[in-house]
């Protein structure tokens, strides 16, 4: 079982880590102001390697069934990123900043599944799990509103109409 859970961390980890690499160069292309294509392409490419880092994710976490992490603590800083404070953020930030926090997140999580594989299963390791699972949802958060923005700037008649 330890192999198979520390299997699923590693891919997670692996996937998190494209992710967080196509994100950042989504958010180069909007940084240039051109290219948009290209950068919906590559947003499209961090989502699918999102899919599959959340899909070995849950299986890890699924091993540690028996552990209780739902009153753990998050780590310094996350708070930041949850609940009504995300409403007021995302308002304020361009394509380019969704697609870089949404990187920064998911190598936060690729670390968190990094170091649940240090601990050989146990609580340590379910609890990593779980803040790499929150981290992951924040990256999602993210790229969501990435998207999001694209189509109310862009639309289908804009520069990416051509991946439609």
């Amino acid at each position: 079982m330890a192999q198979q859970v520390a299997s699923h961390h590693a891919e997670a980890s692996f996937h998190h880590g494209r992710a967080a690499q196509y994100h950042r160069e989504a958010g180069h292309h909007y940084l240039l102001g051109k290219d948009f294509a290209h950068a919906a392409h590559q947003a499209l490419l961090a989502r699918g390697h999102t899919l599959l880092a959340l899909r070995h994710g849950h299986q890890a976490s699924l091993m540690y069934a028996k552990y209780e992490t739902k009153n753990s603590t998050l780590p310094r800083g996350f708070a930041k990123y949850e609940g009504a404070g995300m409403e007021a953020m995302k308002a304020d930030l361009s394509i380019a900043e969704h697609h870089e926090l949404a990187a920064a997140q998911h190598e936060a999580a690729a670390s968190h599944h990094r170091e649940a594989t240090k601990h050989e299963g146990g609580e340590a390791a379910a609890k990593e799990a779980e803040i790499a699972h929150r981290h992951a949802h924040q990256a999602v958060f993210h790229g969501d509103e990435a998207a999001m923005h694209h189509i109310e700037h862009y639309g289908k008649a804009g520069p990416s109409a051509e991946l439609v």
